[in-house]
């Protein structure tokens, strides 16, 4: 399962960390062209508070007095002066230190590179008897090249290991330019706009201006990006703990569209649910698809378990209705109910949905759609949400999902846990939704 999303990230990773540590590459020149710049900086700050101390000895400002006839100091002027003065002093100060700070920085720089350059110097003295056997005698001179395979790997050595000791900040524009990757990759596997939006806001809080080793560089963008789609999704609660707890029957109510496997889902449920234990009745409460009642009642026979159904066309809710009654009556502890498939932009269907919930009261409300269908998933997982609060959904049809995003999407857009995911035909093929474990499988 979502072999194409991991692949596709392993590749972005890779790329991503590569698109930064290029612009590493460059630090050194780039630090010394600032080491000269800083020097200037601080030359023309102590200039300016030079030049502004000895203002402070120049002829004081003067007005003449008209009404006692004479000249006198002018105070506004003065007094504007002197702060001008005071003000050029401590941005000038401000720069200096500003300067100065940067330029110790400059100087840790270098003597890590030094020290760094020092280490891989004393690397390279081979000893005399290696300095022999990695020098060509005539016989193979004359018979074609000599091999310097470990020395290149050594120098290979020394500068990866150069760019690994410094930390990097990344920018904003560079996570912009590598974040268009990841967002084109995950829009193509299935992962909505709404949610790649979060994903992106919760990566730039994260990355964006964070002193990153460079070595570390691919493994903290793959921390992060995991961090943000574990954020996204709910660790479900198992669902045998509720019923263990519950008041008996404890009434689980199934919809979705046509086609999404949710008669099948049922069925599996009712075989994981006896073998752990459970009583379970089966109301088949799609009264309206051609054959749906003869299909759920081949899956009821083939488990065991008693169907309450009613003619085609009755009312579902009553036929969910009756099977609670029979489950008092029988002390069954789980009643499954199937329900029409319906095209969530139907209104007057919707309302149905919500008449069934008035009457039976269950105890979970079940959304089921394809782990396969992408955004059409979200866009019925939101509708039927803001029609009748699901509390949790089921995915069919991951076994051959090679994308997996629908299972990011659809948890952002409701909310809602994943209970569990269908991945195969048999009724074994049911698998409670662990978020830890959808999490390695992208390679994260």
């Amino acid at each position: 399962m979502f072999g194409k999303f991991k692949d596709k990230l392993k590749g972005w990773f890779k790329d991503s960390s590569e698109k930064i540590e290029e612009e590493a590459k460059v630090v050194e020149t780039e630090k010394e062209k600032e080491k000269i710049k800083l020097e200037k900086e601080i030359k023309k700050a102590e200039k300016i508070i030079e030049e502004s101390k000895e203002k402070k000895g120049q002829n004081v400002p003067s007005k003449f007095d008209a009404y006692n006839r004479k000249t006198i100091p002018d105070l506004e002027k003065i007094e504007e002066e002197a702060e001008g003065i005071k003000k050029q002093i401590d941005e000038a100060k401000k720069k200096q230190k500003q300067a100065e700070k940067e330029e110790e920085e400059v100087e840790k720089f270098d003597t890590e590179l030094e020290r760094v350059d020092k280490e891989e110097k004393e690397e390279l003295k081979l000893p005399e008897d290696e300095e022999k056997s990695n020098t060509p005698d005539l016989e193979d001179r004359g018979k074609g090249e000599v091999k310097t395979e470990n020395l290149s790997e050594e120098k290979k050595s020394f500068f990866s290991r150069m760019k690994s000791g410094f930390s990097y900040k990344i920018t904003e524009n560079e996570f912009n330019d590598i974040f268009d990757d990841l967002e084109l990759l995950l829009l193509d596997n299935n992962v909505a706009l709404d949610a790649v939006d979060d994903i992106k806001n919760n990566l730039e809080k994260k990355l964006v201006g964070r002193e990153i080793k460079k070595e570390e560089l691919e493994n903290e963008i793959k921390n992060e990006l995991k961090a943000a789609i574990e954020d996204i999704l709910i660790e479900p609660d198992n669902p045998l703990e509720f019923i263990k707890i519950a008041d008996k029957p404890f009434k689980i109510l199934f919809f979705g569209i046509n086609g999404t496997g949710k008669t099948t889902s049922i069925a599996k449920i009712t075989s994981f649910l006896k073998n752990a234990g459970f009583s379970v009745v089966l109301a088949a409460g799609d009264t309206f698809r051609a054959a749906s009642i003869e299909q759920i009642g081949e899956h009821a026979d083939k488990l065991n378990v008693p169907l309450i159904k009613q003619d085609y066309g009755a009312d579902p809710a009553a036929v969910g209705y009756d099977a609670i009654q029979y489950a008092k009556k029988n002390k069954i502890d789980v009643v499954l109910i199937d329900t029409a498939g319906r095209m969530h932009t139907k209104s007057n269907l919707m309302a149905e949905m919500e008449k069934i919930i008035r009457v039976t009261e269950p105890n979970l409300k079940v959304f089921v759609a394809e782990s396969v269908a992408g955004n059409d998933a979200v866009d019925q997982a939101k509708a039927f949400h803001e029609a009748v609060d699901i509390d949790g959904i089921i995915l069919s049809k991951a076994d051959i999902d090679e994308k997996g995003g629908t299972i990011i999407s659809v948890s952002h857009a409701t909310g809602k846990p994943i209970f569990y995911l269908g991945t195969g035909q048999n009724y074994e093929d049911l698998e409670l939704f662990n978020k830890q474990k959808f999490v390695d499988s992208l390679g994260l």
